[in-house]
């Protein structure tokens, strides 16, 4: 851990983490531990929130789900079960604000909207929201999709099964079905007698249309409100705004009088600053941005972008194009992609222009799961402090979110939302990708192998 743990003694640190899994490995054998009514947690290294100094030596009690107290010292004997992390670094569980639960890096996917039922894509997206979990994530917010029929069901079903204890996952906030103009939904044409059956409930043409499809989504069951306010990089011919002024602030209008964050997802630089203009709580993607956009964020508006997953999708070179997890793709959009991949990416321009309100947006679904905080070494290898990339998946997030007096930090009567590593982040931020305890909502999902 850097300067914390040098000098440690090797034989010392292998037999504290054997004593920590002696209290913990019930974990490392079984998918969940519900928390007795007090749990002790003994963190060998603190982070609360990023910004502050580790603390040392602490003593955190969890009951009913949330942190009771926080104490100086090694207190074995706070609670009835004591959760041994003498030897880690503990800080707050992470929020991934952009995945798609029931995608994956793979061709044959593309044929779930004529082929899966409901049942297959709540099963997938059950299999990769645990993986999530145990990566370390312990809130993400599910991005939707247009097109396919019983999306938006499966992934509530998934949700609402993870809120009831019968599914290791995240906690799930949902879009539902993303809202967009009619010609920009960002799905497959397919024949006649198919395109009659796609679910068409959330594009909308005009103002009062944009308001009724905001309603509906919140009718199904959507936590946040997305919208498309520029076309897709996966279209010919890209828009640069596929909504007008007047649908977008209706949109964000209507969701905020229904309680609920309006999230724009557009990549170019006129959409995103009319949906800034327009009020949305969170402008996403954003790869084909201008420096204009950084000046048009609000105090309260966060920006959210992905590197990993652009890294990843294609080769380094023109050459080499098809060597990466979409090489699958046609060319001309391989070539759209490395032209993005060989540009400053958004979030990196915008962190040097100032802005600090960025949330943690991986876009997981793009690439495998399991590497779901690679963008928090993205960010660091790029130039952004440790503490600030840390800050993204945790209290920005949360902030972004309307949350914050839940999560992404650890204070008294937050949720109990915990993840350890073996080494100090704001030194190493690798470790991050070695996720070895999670807890969450007071449930220990993830415990150091014994």
């Amino acid at each position: 851990m850097g300067g914390l743990l040098t000098g440690r003694n090797s034989i010392c640190r292998s037999i504290s983490r054997v004593l920590a899994c002696a209290t913990c490995w019930l974990a490392a054998a079984s998918p969940a531990i519900a928390a007795s009514d007090e749990t002790a947690v003994l963190a060998g290294w603190l982070l609360t929130e990023p910004g502050e100094p580790p603390r040392t030596r602490q003593t955190l009690v969890i009951s009913d789900g949330k942190i009771r107290s926080i104490a100086n010292g090694y207190e074995s004997g706070a609670a009835e079960r004591t959760v041994d992390l003498r030897d880690y670094f503990v800080l707050p569980g992470l929020i991934d604000a952009h995945v798609h639960l029931a995608h994956a890096p793979d061709p044959a996917l593309l044929s779930e909207a004529v082929t899966d039922s409901e049942a297959d894509i709540s099963i997938r997206a059950a299999h990769h929201a645990r993986i999530a979990l145990r990566a370390g994530f312990t809130t993400v917010v599910d991005f939707g999709t247009l097109g396919v029929e019983g999306h938006d069901r499966a992934i509530y079903a998934v949700r609402d099964g993870v809120r009831k204890g019968l599914i290791d996952g995240p906690r799930i906030l949902a879009v539902g079905n993303p809202i967009a103009a009619t010609g920009q939904g960002r799905f497959t044409i397919y024949r006649q007698e198919l395109d009659a059956i796609v679910d068409r409930s959330s594009l909308c043409n005009g103002a009062e249309d944009c308001r009724r499809a905001v309603r509906e989504q919140v009718r199904r069951g959507a936590d946040i409100i997305n919208f498309f306010n520029t076309g897709s990089l996966l279209a010919d011919n890209p828009v640069d705004q596929a909504m007008t002024a007047a649908e977008m602030r209706a949109i964000v209008e209507t969701a905020h009088a229904l309680g609920r964050r309006a999230i724009a997802d557009g990549h170019h630089a006129a959409g995103i600053a009319a949906a800034l203009r327009a009020g949305a709580d969170v402008v996403d993607s954003v790869h084909l941005y201008d420096d204009s956009v950084f000046a048009l964020l609000g105090p309260d508006q966060f920006l959210q972008s992905h590197i990993h997953g652009v890294v990843a999708a294609i080769g380094d070179s023109p050459e080499s194009l098809q060597d990466g997890l979409w090489g699958w793709l046609p060319e001309p959009l391989l070539t759209r992609f490395y032209n993005i991949k060989t540009r400053p990416f958004a979030v990196m321009q915008a962190y040097r222009a100032g802005v600090r309100n960025i949330s943690y947006a991986s876009d997981a679904g793009v690439y495998l799961w399991g590497d779901n905080a690679r963008d928090l070494v993205e960010f660091v290898q790029r130039g952004m402090e440790p503490e600030d990339a840390l800050a993204t998946a945790t209290t920005n997030a949360a902030r972004m979110l309307g949350m914050d007096d839940q999560l992404g930090s650890i204070a008294v009567g937050k949720r109990a939302d915990l993840i350890a590593v073996a080494d100090n982040p704001l030194e190493d931020i690798e470790t991050m990708l070695q996720v070895e305890f999670v807890m969450r909502d007071g449930k220990v999902f993830r415990a150091p192998e014994r």
